[in-house]
């Protein structure tokens, strides 16, 4: 029994986290840093640190850096989320990429399927026009299948309000509201060394149903020792409402979808 607890603590935190797209606006700054192997997490504390460095020089200049660090706690049935990330990129010394991201999150494993969750978030994202974006909610988790070491997979529902702040040069809009927190997760060890994860989340805003907010998050992990892996993400977003003032020089029209690809070093504890 104790087992399947331990078991369904991993995946309880393998659907947020990798956040976790906890927040609806989340999917657009969420990251899904959850690239570890099935296993349920020890007790006492453990975490980890990912590293993303990319460059370019000579005729193209071009730099971004990527850093998380993740600490979790685990006390019998009770498991605390800690995660912290940043992201900068420069194109020939000029700032392309700003984003910051904190995530906390609670977990109670109330049998070998069922848990329930409440988690705190706030985030910035200087190219998506967000000044910031805090939110708080919960929900509840349900484990469909897994075998320990080889795969997972489970449901969660919950919600969560938010306040946005967006930054529209002329002026700055302030929206709070309701969302909808729905998603599904996927994991699966090819081997000892090789495992693919996915993520997807649906959040709409529970007064329009036309708000909407999705990620699907898609990433390999190939171990390289006892403690490092090598990850590589592919991310897709997509808000049916992103940030726009046509009034302003340039105009501010955020694209509904994006994508994304990452490579990054993880380093467990």
């Amino acid at each position: 029994m104790q087992n399947s607890f331990k078991q369904l603590a991993s995946n309880t935190f393998r659907f947020f986290l990798p956040t976790v797209v906890l927040a609806a606006p989340f999917a657009n700054a969420i990251s899904n840093i959850e690239n570890e192997r099935p296993n349920p997490p020890d007790q006492g504390w453990s975490g980890s640190v990912k590293i993303g460095l990319n460059g370019k020089t000579g005729n193209q200049e071009e730099r971004s850096h990527e850093g998380a660090a993740k600490i979790i706690y685990r006390l019998n049935d009770e498991i605390l989320i800690l995660i912290a990330e940043k992201d900068y990129g420069s194109t020939r010394g000029v700032k392309t990429t700003d984003k910051d991201f904190l995530h906390g999150r609670w977990v109670h494993l109330l049998n070998y399927d069922w848990a329930v969750e409440g988690f705190g978030q706030w985030e910035t994202d200087e190219f998506d026009n967000l000044t910031s974006r805090v939110l708080a909610g919960g929900g509840g988790r349900y484990s469909v299948a897994q075998k320990r070491d080889v795969y997972s997979f489970a449901v969660g529902l919950g919600a969560f309000h938010e306040t946005e702040k967006q930054n529209l040069v002329s002026y700055q809009e302030t929206n709070e509201l309701w969302r909808m927190n729905s998603y599904y997760t996927y994991n699966y060890q090819i081997n000892d060394n090789v495992k693919v994860a996915n993520t997807t989340y649906y959040q709409p805003s529970l007064r329009d149903f036309n708000d909407f907010r999705v990620l699907f998050d898609a990433g390999i992990s190939v171990k390289i020792s006892t403690r490092l892996q090598l990850q590589l993400n592919y991310r897709l977003t997509h808000d049916s409402e992103p940030a726009k003032n046509l009034l302003v020089v340039p105009p501010i029209d955020n694209h509904k979808t994006n994508t994304e690809y990452a490579t990054s070093l993880v380093y467990s504890f």
